[in-house]
């Protein structure tokens, strides 16, 4: 069992979690002219491109603990 890595494992994982909880507090993944031209749109692929960065996090963050628990 290796703590570090099961801390930076959970650490991925509050990451991708906060990613999902508020999409708009990220880096824009919408460029600034689909945000002036269509902003219901541009919100929607924020979101979109927001959770899917979030819940790759997660996984990725589910299966460093998981290598920290096998780890000896």
């Amino acid at each position: 069992m290796d703590p570090a890595t099961i801390f930076l494992g959970v650490v991925l994982i509050g990451l991708g979690v906060f990613s999902i909880g508020f999409p708009n507090y990220l880096r824009s993944f919408v460029s600034a002219q689909t945000w002036r031209d269509d902003p219901e749109r541009a919100e929607r692929y924020q979101r979109l491109w927001a959770y899917g960065v979030g819940i790759t996090i997660v996984v990725l963050g589910f299966v460093v603990v998981g290598l920290g628990i096998v780890a000896s």
